[in-house]
Parts: C-alpha cells; sequence; structure tokens
C-alpha cells in the first residue's frame, strides 16, 4: 500500500495561473471602473460630471467590491506559499512526516483554498496512522475540488482504516468513475465490500480484479472468501428457513467433503437419507465418502443403492465399475461400458473402460479407449502410461517408449509423490518387471464430477 501511496503524490499548484487570472480580475474591474466614473472613494458621477442613474451606481457599486475586496483564500505571499508547498512536499517524500504536517498546515493558514495542500496532509496522516485527521482534511480536499480523484481514494481508505465500509465504499467508487483503470482502487472497493458484508457486491468486484491479475494469491484469496460467505450465508438462510430439510444435510455433507472431513460427510448424508431415503445423489456422495476412507464393500452398496433410484446414472456406475476393478474385471467391464454409452465425453470413464479392457486381453479396443482420453483431457498423464503398455503388447516399441516420455513429461508437472511413482513405473518397465500397480488417474480438478 505504502508504495501506492507515495506514487498518488498531488500536484503542484499552478500558481502562475491564478497570478495571470488574479490580474485580468484587477484589469477588467479598473477598466469598468473609468468608463463608469466610480470614485474609488465611493462618489458616484458621471465621466461629464453629472449624477448617475441607480441603476449605474447598482453596477458601479459591485465593480467596486469586486475590485477591493479580497479573493477568498487567495495567498497573501504567492512566493512564499509555493516555496512552504515545496518544502512540504520534500519532507513528505523523504518520511519526515513532522515536519511535513507542520508545513502543509502553514500552507493551509496561508491558502485556505488550496485543495492540493489539504489533500496531501491528508496522506500524512493517513501514513501516521492518524485516520480521523486524515479523513477530515481530505473531505475538506473533496469540498474544494470534487474531481480530486486521489483524495477520494485515500478518503475511501481512510474510512476503510475507520471500519466505516459505506463511507469507504462511497469514496473508492468515486475514485473509480474519475479514474475506472486504478486496480489499487478496485482491490480496496472490494476489501470495504469485505468489511460491510456485501458479498455478492466484493465477489462480482474481485471477479473483474482477478481478470488483471488471474494467478494473484493475495486477489484469489479476497475472492474466494467472498464466495465462501456467500455460501455459508445461503446455508445459514437454508437453516433458519427449513432446519431440518434433507437439503440442509446434504449441504452441510458437501461442505465437510470440500475440508476432507469424510467422517462428519457420512454422518450428513445419513441423516439427509433418513429424512429423505429417496434423494437423488446421497447414496452417491455416501459411496464416494466411504471410499476415500477405504471401505469399499459399504461404498459399492451405496452405488447401488443409487442406482435402484436412478438407474441411468452414470457416475455411479463409473465408481461401482472402479471398485470391480479391483476384483472383478469381468462386472467393471459392464459397468464401464454402460457409464460410457450413457456419457461418451466423461474421460474418468473413458479410461477406467479402457483398463478394463486391457485386463481382458482386448489391447486393441483398450488403446481406441486410451487414444479418446487423450483427445478428451490432453493434461492426464497416467493414460500415457497405459498406452505405452498397450504399444509394447503389440511389439511397437518405438511408440511404446514415446508415450513413456510423454507420461514423464506430464507427471513432471504435478506433485513430487506423483513424480517419484512416474519414475518407479519408469524403471520397472524399462526392465521388464512385473507391475505391481498402476499410476493413479490425475485429472484437472476441474474435471471432477459433482452429482446433481
Amino acid at each position: 500500500m505504502r508504495l501506492w501511496l507515495e506514487s498518488a503524490v498531488a500536484g503542484t499548484p499552478s500558481w502562475c495561473l491564478y497570478n495571470a487570472v488574479l490580474s485580468v480580475l484587477r484589469a477588467t474591474s479598473a477598466l469598468i471602473i473609468s468608463l463608469l466614473g466610480v470614485s474609488m472613494h465611493g462618489a458616484c458621477v458621471s465621466a461629464a460630471g453629472g449624477r448617475l442613474n441607480s441603476r449605474q451606481r447598482f453596477l458601479g457599486s459591485i465593480v467596486v467590491a469586486w475590485a477591493l475586496v479580497p479573493v477568498p483564500g487567495r495567498p497573501q505571499d504567492l512566493s512564499r506559499v509555493e516555496q512552504l508547498y515545496e518544502e512540504a512536499q520534500s519532507a513528505r517524500t523523504r518520511g519526515d512526516f513532522a515536519t511535513a504536517e507542520r508545513l502543509y498546515i502553514e500552507v493551509i493558514r496561508r491558502a485556505p483554498e488550496l485543495a492540493n495542500a489539504y489533500h496531501n496532509l491528508g496522506i500524512v496522516y493517513f501514513m501516521q496512522r492518524k485516520y480521523e485527521g486524515a479523513a477530515e482534511v481530505l473531505e475538506q480536499a473533496i469540498r474544494l475540488d470534487s474531481k480530486l480523484g486521489p483524495a477520494h481514494a485515500m478518503l475511501g481508505l481512510a474510512y476503510y482504516e475507520l471500519y466505516r465500509p459505506e463511507k469507504a465504499a462511497k469514496e473508492l467508487q468515486a475514485a473509480l468513475r474519475l479514474n475506472p483503470s486504478d486496480t489499487n482502487v478496485l482491490i480496496y472497493l472490494g476489501k470495504a465490500e469485505l468489511q460491510e458484508r456485501d458479498y455478492k457486491a466484493a465477489a462480482k468486484t474481485f471477479e473483474k480484479v482477478a481478470a488483471l491479475k488471474p494467478r494473484d494469491p493475495e486477489i484469489l484469496y479476497d475472492l474466494s472468501l467472498a464466495y465462501m460467505k456467500l455460501m455459508l450465508e445461503s446455508i445459514g438462510r437454508l437453516g433458519e428457513a427449513a432446519p431440518g430439510s434433507h437439503q440442509f444435510w446434504l449441504l452441510l455433507a458437501q461442505d465437510a467433503e470440500a475440508r476432507g472431513d469424510e467422517e462428519a460427510a457420512i454422518r450428513n448424508y445419513q441423516q439427509a437419507l433418513r429424512v429423505k431415503p429417496d434423494v437423488i445423489g446421497a447414496h452417491y456422495g455416501l459411496g464416494s465418502a466411504y471410499a476415500k476412507i477405504g471401505k469399499y464393500d459399504d461404498a459399492a452398496q451405496e452405488f447401488k443403492k443409487e442406482l435402484q433410484i436412478s438407474p441411468d446414472d452414470w457416475l455411479a456406475l463409473w465408481k461401482l465399475g472402479e471398485l470391480a476393478l479391483r476384483t472383478d474385471p469381468d462386472q467393471a467391464r459392464q459397468y464401464l461400458a454402460r457409464a460410457v454409452s450413457l456419457d461418451p465425453d466423461f474421460p474418468q470413464a473413458v479410461l477406467a473402460y479402457g483398463r478394463a479392457l486391457a485386463r481382458a486381453g482386448k489391447t486393441e479396443k483398450a488403446m481406441e479407449q486410451f487414444q479418446r482420453v487423450v483427445t478428451l483431457a490432453p493434461e492426464e498423464d497416467s493414460v500415457h502410461y497405459h498406452l505405452a503398455h498397450a504399444f509394447r503388447r503389440l511389439g511397437r516399441e518405438e511408440e511404446a517408449r514415446k508415450e513413456l516420455t510423454r507420461f514423464e513429461e506430464l507427471a513432471k508437472k504435478k506433485d513430487e509423490r506423483t513424480q517419484q511413482m512416474a519414475r518407479r513405473l519408469i524403471e520397472m518397465t524399462r526392465a521388464a518387471q512385473p507391475l505391481a500397480d498402476e499410476p493413479e488417474p490425475g485429472f484437472s480438478p476441474s474435471r471432477d464430477p459433482t452429482h446433481h
């Protein structure tokens, strides 16, 4: 934040322009006075020596007042004010905030209409964590110049630090209207909206920032926080409206799954099924939770129950096929063939079906499935391992070596555990040793199926 603040220096006032306008004003006044014959001492006589009429006297009095009364806030000594302002700027730049504060206050005493002086004094107060003082002088800067965008931004930051999110959001929005490209202001608008608990607005704001900074962890954290707060808000509303509903228990179960708390997920899925035994997706979710903690028989029973409710559930068929690959490859092939027929573009099921065909000795048919996975999920590394073994069974050693190389390249992009397994499997393959296991599929998280 400090670097941003230091770059937001208010500009030096246009002293020359001020002097020029003042000179024109005085010259114009003198000309009108001479034409009207208005005495600077107030006597109202015409140029010919006659008395002026009432309209001339009225106009003359205005012009005299214009010429003689000082412009509000006009510096009495422009060169001295300019010197003080420059000294204040230098002190602020080098971090001598006490000196800068004293000098800006003196500038304001001599030139109370100078908006930039209030703005810079606000920055000095902010840097010293004097947020109340910063807000007060920044408000004055904006009263003097409502189009001073950086002052709106600084005032928004001061209100944010004072935990006044509504005022902060208002000022930051004003700053963005004056300078829509200021990403820092957009970030703090999102933070103020989070502070205000307007999570929908915050999510919308951080989506804009994330489009500009797609790999910034701080922005992604704030965006995730906004959506998480929205989710919890929705769960809270559901809990208030229908605390004992199966939907409420399903949401709690899915939240527990996302946190990796499988035991809590199991309890909540079971509760949802007690409330509504035929709810679609609950047995599937319960089976998935059982499978993650190694209770494969319980998992298989839940997937079968899901199929009783929804016979064409290709996700349940896929999971049953994956489980059956461990013990009954023929049964696995039947489940997986049906899953692929229901959703031909689901790469996880296509890969599992190819593995089942390979175990049954149907190498060429297995290769067809593996090649489809390469098209459907180019980032998946394990399919190249299976292709390498299929090519080797067919005696196509050169193509097998290429697939192993590709397997290793893709595995390097993943975590250390995947890389170690890949290296071990490649070494065993090159040594023609029997394999005790296969690489686990590692599809992108964006491809993880969700049961609706």
